[in-house]
């Protein structure tokens, strides 16, 4: 049953446990926009599995649960738990906040000077954290940190609580 992916896919989120008998999924968006765009999709991917069509999303409490045509029974449900969910860039719709997969490769600058990229975005509960690849190493910053802007042309730092990163050495 693994398929192949287009390589034009964004990371929405991770399935989680099981919902009731018809094969309902808990679907846990990796941010506020993942949360939204899936509620506007047709059909997603599923990591090692492929492309399945969305027969219904809805909310349940604080859960979002996703009944998709890949499991059309609970025990169908359960080989699904835990796969990436994936879909494709240009049916996602326009937010004004952004995709956290299109952070990926963005430059990163420490006062203005480019000090690396965005390697990974990890979720970390109420803290997204971006791991960061630069000439001086690898380090980890997290997203909704005061001292971090996002602007269109990359990660900006500023103001860092003395000791967080020491590139000053390198």
């Amino acid at each position: 049953m693994a398929q192949e992916n287009p390589d034009n896919l964004l990371q929405l989120g991770k399935l989680g446990k099981t919902f009731q008998l018809a094969g309902g999924l808990r679907f846990y968006p990796l941010g506020d926009a993942e949360a939204e765009a899936i509620f506007s999709l047709p059909f997603i991917y599923l990591g090692g599995f492929g492309k399945t069509e969305i027969r219904e999303v809805k909310e349940q409490g604080k859960d979002i649960i996703l009944y998709l045509t890949a499991a059309l029974t609970v025990e169908k449900a359960r080989a699904l738990v835990n796969c990436d969910v994936y879909a494709p860039a240009d049916l996602l719709p326009e937010t004004d906040d952004f995709y956290l997969d299109d952070l990926i490769g963005l430059a990163v600058f420490l006062e203005g000077q480019r000090i690396g990229e965005i390697e990974s975005v990890l979720e970390a509960g109420m803290q997204d954290i971006l791991t960061i690849s630069g000439d001086s190493g690898d380090f980890m910053v997290p997203l909704q940190a005061p001292y971090v802007s996002l602007e269109e042309d990359g990660l900006y730092l500023n103001d860092l609580p003395e000791g967080l990163l020491d590139l000053n050495d390198a």
